[in-house]
């Protein structure tokens, strides 16, 4: 019989009951098989992001460099002093405030998400309002709190100043595109073309979790240097539970209890249904394979809001944690300033009821991590920045 068999620590617990002390059973080795595969998720990205069946411009230099003569011009606003990059610039990709500045001292509702590895989403905004990057570049543009602009300044100032690599492209220069929407769809192509290159990856945590594998298969885990902040990321903070895979998110919604009383709380739950009925989304006539797949794909989504509206309620978007050290301020609202101020939230479990819609997701709840652990998960999440732009 093992050491470790539960029949000896029954019995052991029935001696121990009876002089009023108490028996707690070994932990189990980390990892475990289940956790094993976990790590083994956390693999390096490809070097470039998945085909995008929608944009078929997407990985094409020339919309590339359009792209980024685009992403940098504040002319395409209507006040001509913001550009995309006002607010995805530095080594983050976005801005150090909880929120940007838009046109005419405007603000925007939450805090811009990074672009770096952009290309590797599937859904875009904090809470889900549009499917494709190319169709993510259109709200910027056209939001009043933020570029405020629309398809006549945007046709003026291709017009101007990119008509003919407008016209190489896309086969007609810009003030001979008679549908508006057809405009703001190419508009939206050309910028997800240069930001699919936005690619910072290949970090040390990756080299970190490929030589903790190989000494979990030794049988030394516990003497790797890594053991802690990947045993505290799996097991005790259920990090991975939602931030996994390659792109360290699962891309999908959920609530963990982030303190926002504003006018968006709800999230997804309410962001995603105009989304669906958009007529830029994947599934729709601009994009470069509508129906299919991406059909399929947002039905499901549309069924989710349905038949999981309470966990949806105050949900929103899994960022990644790739160059997370680069990105502060933290969450949708980005109030929460540091990372050590994200473990402490996830440590006691969100922020107490009644401060945001809905109700956390079953994931979320008190850790009681020690001091050693959060420095351990300080150290993984840092350790998470890439190399490159």
């Amino acid at each position: 019989m093992s050491r470790h068999s539960p029949c000896r620590w029954m019995l052991a617990g029935a001696l121990l009951g009876s002089l009023g002390l108490s028996c707690t059973p070994p932990e189990e080795p980390f990892p475990n098989q289940d956790e094993l595969e976990v790590l083994q998720s956390l693999h390096t990205p490809s070097a470039l992001p998945p085909k995008d069946p929608t944009n078929k411009y997407g990985d094409n230099p020339a919309a590339a460099a359009l792209g980024l003569r685009l992403f940098n011009d504040p002319g395409l606003s209507s006040c001509g002093t913001v550009s995309c990059k006002s607010c995805h610039d530095g080594e983050g990709r976005s801005v150090d405030t909880a929120v940007a500045q838009g046109c005419d001292g405007k603000f925007t509702g939450r805090n811009p998400p990074t672009v770096l590895n952009a290309g590797y989403s599937t859904w875009f905004m904090w809470d889900g309002r549009a499917d494709r990057l190319w169709n993510q570049a259109l709200l910027p543009l056209l939001s009043p709190l933020e570029m405020n602009s629309n398809a006549g300044l945007l046709r003026t100032r291709l017009s101007e100043g990119y008509a003919e690599e407008y016209r190489a492209l896309f086969g007609k220069r810009p003030s001979e595109e008679t549908d508006d929407n057809q405009l703001l769809a190419h508009f939206g192509k050309a910028i997800a073309a240069y930001e699919r290159t936005l690619n910072r990856h290949d970090a040390p945590f990756d080299q970190d979790v490929r030589r903790f594998l190989a000494a979990a298969e030794a049988g030394k885990a516990e003497q790797d240097p890594a053991y802690l902040g990947l045993k505290t990321f799996v097991r005790k903070g259920q990090c991975s539970a939602c931030h996994k895979g390659p792109m360290l998110s699962d891309d999908q919604f959920h609530n963990i209890g982030v303190k926002d009383l504003g006018e968006g709380q709800r999230g997804v739950a309410v962001a995603a249904t105009p989304m669906l009925d958009w007529p830029f989304n994947s599934a729709g006539p601009y994009s470069d394979a509508p129906g299919g797949l991406e059909s399929a794909r947002l039905q499901r989504l549309r069924s989710d809001l349905n038949e999981k509206a309470s966990e949806l309620e105050g949900a929103y978007k899994t960022p990644t944690l790739r160059n997370v050290q680069l990105t502060a301020p933290y969450m949708h609202t980005g109030e929460v300033k540091t990372l050590e101020d994200v473990i402490e939230l996830y440590d006691k479990g969100g922020e107490p009821v009644g401060n945001y819609a809905g109700v956390v997701s079953v994931s979320i709840k008190p850790l009681e991590l020690t001091a050693e652990e959060k420095k351990a998960l300080l150290e993984l999440l840092e350790s998470m920045t890439g190399a490159g732009k």
